[in-house]
């Protein structure tokens, strides 16, 4: 899938925001897993047992960060092709927060610059 032409340009230390179309939705960014995270899911009973079609349980690979309205975010790469599950995904970029100081990825079409 080719990314659109029309996707707003950030640079490296931009300050944006979330531009949502519906004020009212909820929009996250994802991140990978880290190490204790994936330990914490090896020793819970989720990682038990087998899923509905028989097979093994795969790890979770990323968690969701909820974004907040009128939160400004620092963009730390402004064009990325990010990891998302078990795929690609185009047209995102690296952000971090200022209140967590957490790093994950969002798409470009969300936000808007300061």
């Amino acid at each position: 899938m080719r990314t659109p032409y029309n996707l707003p340009s950030f640079y490296k230390g931009q300050l944006v925001v979330l531009a949502p179309a519906l004020p009212s939705a909820r929009y996250w960014g994802w991140r990978r897993v880290n190490q204790a995270e994936y330990q914490a899911w090896r020793d819970s009973d989720e990682s038990k047992g087998m899923d509905d079609a028989g097979e093994s349980k795969l790890p979770p690979r990323d968690t969701h960060i909820t974004l907040v309205l009128d939160r400004p975010y620092e963009v730390v790469r402004g064009r990325v092709s990010a990891s998302y599950s078990y795929g690609k995904r185009t047209g995102c970029m690296e952000l971090q927060c200022y209140v967590t100081g957490e790093r994950f990825y969002v798409e470009r079409e969300l936000f808007k610059s300061l």
